[in-house]
């Protein structure tokens, strides 16, 4: 009989993508078995249409926040069901709030470590989209004159991780100097919060699905992106592969820099550029260095190489961790660090922090940049 397994990863859009490459490795190491996703009622679209995944097991949830205390019922009762014979095997790979044991202070690694396996396979997420869901972005791209655009750009507008400091505003203004130089140019504004704009050229975005942005990648040629589902939905196997400009939060920005993910991974570093805080008007004249002479020229001028830094892993990891008391939860997590990075990000957090010492600036915020 075929193993009856349960791969457990509730939210989010961009922690689901990822765990997309461990479904599809469970069906490499156990040919012909009947795989059972868990996954929050919010995210569960993610999945349609996924090769890899037999079955869905949706739990309820209506917002985000839901979600963490749904957990320990939720890994009750897929154990519980384990035990009772419906499963043969169960992996739960969400890091939040049962594996920070697992975690190195970025997302996809520490998923990866939640499946006791190695990967081997490729870890580019994998995405389906179904017919009326291409059409309705062919619609959209034909009805507001996107497609007909000089250059074409599909802008993250709005980050749900609070990795990035783009809000729809940030994202609207900017579009509106890149018009100014580059008025051929055509944007989609794409989160799930609406745009307003009297500029025709500038194109609200939220009515397009979280799934169909992967189908919007084939009309751009270029992604501005947050380091969230957008983003990373933009790397899926459905999607074309786009040159990205990255902007992040400086004290998060190790946790979700894709040049950092790439470089760990083994993926091409060349089409991402990065840049932390900036005005709008600086991301502008980068938008217009890329489209116009192309992603080098502007990643010689304004790309960023953000060295790895500990603090906000200490500040606010650690902290969370010795405050609930959970040793050897940060002694597991500690270990994955220093495994991934060596000594010198350890020794670079304690120069930060002489002047308070180590202990105390762990419980303050006021060296965390």
């Amino acid at each position: 009989m075929p193993s009856r397994i349960l791969l457990g990863q509730l939210s989010c859009n961009g922690d689901i993508l990822y765990a997309t490459t461990i479904a599809r490795q469970i069906k490499k190491d156990f040919p012909g078995c009947h795989l059972t996703w868990a996954v929050a009622s919010l995210y569960r679209r993610v999945l349609d249409g996924n090769p890899f995944v037999d079955e869905i097991w949706e739990i309820p949830a209506r917002s985000r926040a839901e979600i963490e205390p749904l957990w320990p019922s939720f890994a009750r009762e897929a154990k519980a069901r384990k035990k009772r014979g419906e499963f043969d095997e169960v992996f739960l790979t969400q890091v939040n709030p049962d594996n920070y044991r697992n975690f190195d202070g970025t997302v996809r690694a520490s998923i990866f470590r939640g499946y006791p396996r190695p990967i081997t396979v490729p870890v580019t997420p994998v995405m389906r989209l179904f017919p009326d869901e291409v059409e309705r972005v062919r619609e959209l791209v034909t009805r507001t004159g996107f497609c007909s655009g000089e250059y074409r750009v599909l802008f993250e507008a709005a980050s749900t991780s609070n990795q990035s400091f783009i809000t729809p505003k940030f994202a609207h203004e900017t579009a509106t100097l890149v018009l100014q130089r580059l008025p051929g140019a055509r944007f989609i504004l794409s989160s799930d919060i609406p745009v307003r704009s009297d500029d025709p050229r500038i194109i609200d975005g939220s009515v397009v699905r979280f799934r169909e942005n992967a189908e919007l990648t084939r009309y751009s040629s270029l992604l501005v992106g947050c380091s969230s589902g957008i983003t990373w939905l933009s790397t899926s196997d459905w999607a074309t592969p786009l040159p990205m400009i990255q902007l992040l939060r400086r004290e998060t920005s190790v946790f979700a820099s894709v040049v950092h993910d790439a470089e760990h991974f083994g993926l091409p570093t060349e089409p991402i550029l990065e840049m932390t805080e900036c005005l709008p008007s600086r991301l502008a004249e980068c938008i217009v260095l890329a489209l116009s002479e192309g992603l080098p020229s502007a990643k010689a001028k304004f790309h960023e190489r953000i060295p790895v830094r500990l603090n906000l892993y200490f500040f606010t990891f650690i902290r969370a961790q010795l405050i609930a008391k959970r040793p050897l939860t940060i002694l597991s997590s500690l270990r994955h660090v220093y495994r991934r990075y060596g000594i010198r990000p350890f020794l670079r957090f304690a120069r930060d922090c002489v002047v308070d010492g180590i202990p105390a600036a762990i419980f303050s915020r006021r060296k965390a940049t």
